[in-house]
């Protein structure tokens, strides 16, 4: 039933046949009224009419006069005379009672009594009976017979009661006939103008379900049109009017299941793989196709300029092109990237990448093309992609969102995409380069070195080995600054690769020192191109930042390695050759080549060549620790430096010689381990009262967990963190000092204190004083003792004499060696030395005493 109320069509059918009804039962209740109404009036205007009548009659006899039996006789016509059903009843007042005496006759009923009382007719209506009682009032002519009477006094009332239900029911018996009749008429024309409305709506309906079944899509939202439909109703035909409007507005902010799943698929495409980065345009063409799974979309470009490389601009079609449109789209593309790039676009070339999947393309006045521009600072790069749609689809706002979204997805991807190429390249290439003077760094040296030991095996040729070291480099660089020191770096390499052969192996080894490797060269054919380059070298002048000349002075040691299978070198060997030559040429007055006989080359192989393989093979947890004292002016001990050895043989190798090949393994950090928990945990150290030097590598410190382990050392050790003090070098620390700021607040924030190993007078040294809280500096005695130094050289000498001072740094003479050093140190109010000449090596730490002032200067 309730199904029924909810169907319009059933409704209006009910409606109709209820209001036919209720219609039909109003107008037999109002005309059954009317009749009751009708017949009461028509009763009532009866009796008046024969209440005159009889009235009129009594009046005439009681004019002549009559007796009793007159009155009787006339009283007993009246009802006899009167309508069929009337009963006519006259009362006779108390007065005429008194005069004529009393009749047999009912004693008069509350009505009649009420006539008495009120002197005015009583009319009373009923669905059985009416009744009429009128007053009979004397008036003149009347007190001539009723003399105890007076004017205006009743002398009766005549009743009259006539009954009325008969035909009332009649009337309605006759109204029921007729209604019988008409109560079809309403019905059937209810139930003509439901169905006419039923046939009307539904009409409509139908044609809306249709319409609605065909919207698959926001797109098909178009075809939704009822503009012109006529329904027959003005009001329905407004409301389909306000139906098209409506789709108007969800074309432009619905976005249909189908182009959610694309724009999910699209989020999927931002994971960037190792596959992406290698070919990222195959990625773009398969992103051209799926995106053409759910929007048409002609062709894709993309235009990235990265650093100082030109730019690359590549169009990628879904389908075939006319040559005559790509024509056109190649000279709209290199427009919109000449404007947006600030370049020509006769600069620009696009390359063409066709394709197969979709339709040809051939008009371009029906393509449209939308553009997105990138910007970024690392690496420098600069891009945009565009996408070749049909024209006019941005128009729906919907469409234009999905360009946006996709061209979103394309600049962000393909831009990172380019972007870690780049970064790729540039790890790939830092990897076996130096940053600074961008030849081959270390690493890549050692690889290239064994490489071509093997390969000169396997043809059996010689090749030569060139240490390169340059002289004086520190004075430079603590006089000019590290920033004039680079320079003079890269100019220094600058001449390598252009004095050496085509071919020949140019590497920087570290600091100021440089190798390299000159492939199939015989003895006198390497110390001709070593020969070349020393000359170039003296004839090279480099101007300094203060305007003097600078002649470079290199020290050079050659080596020449064997062929024969039964005497090989390693690598190690052959290298150890050439350092030893190289500090000969230095010990021989520097600026000059030394070389490595044959000689030398069979003795380095019988014992240092044993040696350095036996370096190579040094295991990190078997070195060894010695120490060095530090002394006040007058002598006295108050702390002592650590230093690593390994014993090679019968050797004891200094740190120096081993660092180089542990380096190439990277088990520096497992020797500084070795050293600081062999020395902390040593008991020998219970009473020691001065303070240990400690000198670990920069790339130690940077070691997410050396810091930890340092810290731990120390608290389990018998020292105080303040008797541990940890070296830096300056040198090292140039280029890591952004890293080496939370390891040292760490290392500082403990207790322990902190030195700068090797300190220049430049204006790395005074930042690093300004940055670090730093307890103690260690310059090299023979700069501080230097008679020749310049005015300026030793302006910084006083100039950073006096900041240590004011800021509470210790200064340490660093390599002591003569007394002549001691009394010009002593000048200079430097109270700590460390050097040869008052403290050897020693494997046991030395005795100190047992107070020692806080700064580590005299007590």
């Amino acid at each position: 039933m309730i199904g029924w109320f909810r169907s319009l069509r059933a409704l209006m059918l009910v409606v109709a046949l209820v209001v036919s009804v209720a219609v039909t039962a109003a107008v037999y209740l109002a005309t059954e009224a009317v009749f009751t109404q009708a017949v009461q009036r028509a009763s009532v205007q009866n009796a008046r009419v024969l209440a005159d009548g009889t009235f009129n009659a009594m009046y005439q006899i009681m004019r002549q006069g009559w007796t009793r039996d007159q009155l009787n006789e006339f009283l007993d016509s009246l009802n006899q005379r009167a309508d069929p059903g009337a009963v006519i009843n006259v009362y006779r007042g108390s007065r005429v009672n008194e005069l004529f005496g009393r009749l047999e006759q009912p004693a008069p009923d509350k009505t009649a009594m009420a006539a008495f009382d009120t002197r005015r007719t009583h009319v009373e209506a009923g669905d059985q009976m009416v009744r009429y009682d009128r007053p009979l009032v004397a008036n003149a002519e009347c007190l001539q017979c009723h003399a105890n009477a007076n004017a205006g006094d009743v002398l009766g009332v005549l009743s009259i009661r006539q009954p009325v239900g008969p035909m009332i029911e009649q009337a309605h018996d006759e109204l029921v006939d007729r209604l019988m009749l008409i109560v079809p008429a309403p019905l059937l024309a209810a139930l003509l103008i439901a169905g006419l409305l039923s046939w009307r709506l539904g009409r409509s309906v139908k044609r809306l379900n249709r319409s609605i079944e065909q919207v698959n899509r926001v797109e098909d939202l178009a075809d939704l049109r009822f503009a012109g439909a006529s329904t027959g109703f003005t009001e329905f035909d407004d409301v389909l009017s306000r139906v098209d409007a409506l789709t108007d507005k969800v074309r432009y902010v619905a976005i249909d299941r189908n182009l959610l799943e694309f724009e999910i698929g699209l989020l999927e495409h931002f994971v960037i793989t190792s596959d992406v980065v290698r070919d990222w345009r195959r990625y773009v063409r398969d992103l051209l196709e799926e995106i053409n799974k759910q929007f048409t979309v002609h062709g894709v470009f993309t235009a990235f300029s990265i650093a100082d490389r030109p730019i690359g601009v590549d169009v990628f079609w879904h389908g075939e092109v006319d040559e005559v449109v790509a024509a056109r789209l190649d000279h709209e593309v290199s427009r919109r990237v000449g404007e947006g790039f600030g370049n020509q676009s006769h600069e620009i070339t696009p390359r063409q990448h066709p394709g197969r999947e979709g339709p040809p393309v051939t008009d371009a006045g029906r393509l449209d093309l939308h553009t997105k521009t990138l910007s970024m600072d690392l690496p420098p790069m600069r891009g945009m992609v565009g996408l070749i749609v049909p024209m006019g689809e941005a128009r729906v706002p919907v469409k234009k969102l999905v360009i946006e979204s996709i061209l979103s997805t394309l600049i962000n991807v393909v831009g990172s995409v380019r972007a870690i190429e780049r970064h790729t390249e540039d790890l790939e290439y830092f990897a076996t380069r130096d940053p600074l003077t961008r030849l081959y760094n270390q690493r890549m040296f050692w690889s290239l070195l064994d490489y071509e030991i093997g390969r000169a095996q396997r043809h059996e040729y010689r090749f030569g080995l060139m240490v390169i070291d340059l002289d004086d480099f520190k004075r430079v660089n603590d006089r000019y600054g590290h920033g004039f020191g680079d320079d003079y770096l890269r100019r220094v390499a600058d001449l390598l690769t252009t004095s050496l052969r085509d071919g020949d192996i140019v590497a920087r080894y570290g600091g100021d020192e440089f190798v390299a490797i000159l492939p199939d060269a015989d003895d006198d054919t390497a110390e001709q191109v070593a020969g070349r380059l020393l000359a170039r070298a003296q004839q090279t002048v480099v101007a300094a930042p203060d305007g003097e000349s600078l002649v470079l002075s290199l020290s050079i040691g050659l080596a020449v390695g064997p062929v024969d299978a039964a005497d090989p070198a390693s690598a190690q060997a052959l290298f150890s050759l050439a350092d030893q030559a190289m500090y000969r040429a230095k010990a021989a007055g520097k600026n000059r080549l030394a070389v490595a006989n044959r000689d030398e080359v069979r003795a380095v192989e019988q014992t240092e060549g044993a040696s350095a393989e036996a370096i190579t093979a040094i295991d990190p947890d078997t070195v060894s620790v010695v120490y060095q004292s530090i002394r006040q002016a007058d002598g006295e001990v108050v702390g002592a430096e650590v230093f690593a050895r390994a014993r090679v043989g019968e050797r004891l190798v200094p740190a120096a010689d081993f660092v180089r090949a542990l380096g190439r393994d990277q088990l520096i950090d497992r020797v500084d381990r070795q050293v600081v928990e062999r020395v902390l945990g040593d008991p020998a150290n219970r009473g020691f009262a001065g303070r240990l030097f400690f000198n670990i590598a920069p790339t130690s410190l940077m070691e997410a967990r050396f810091v930890d382990f340092l810290l731990t050392a120390v608290e389990r050790s018998t020292l105080a963190a303040g008797q541990v003090v940890i070296e830096i070098s300056e040198s090292p620390l140039a280029g890591e000092i952004g890293a080496l700021a939370g390891p040292l607040a760490d290392l500082r924030a403990a207790g322990l204190r902190l030195a700068i190993d090797h300190a220049g007078s430049g204006r790395e040294t005074l930042s690093y004083l300004r940055r670090f809280e730093v307890d103690y500096v260690k310059i090299e005695a023979d700069w501080l003792c230097d008679r020749k130094v310049s005015r300026r050289d030793r302006a910084f000498i006083d100039g950073l004499l006096t900041i240590a001072e004011t800021l509470g740094v210790t200064v340490i003479a660093h390599n002591v060696e003569t007394d002549a050093q001691v009394e010009l140190i002593r000048g200079l109010a430097i109270d700590l030395m460390q050097g040869y000449r008052f403290a050897r090596e020693s494997a046991a730490l030395p005795t100190v005493p047992t107070t020692v002032s806080d700064r580590g200067g005299p007590a």
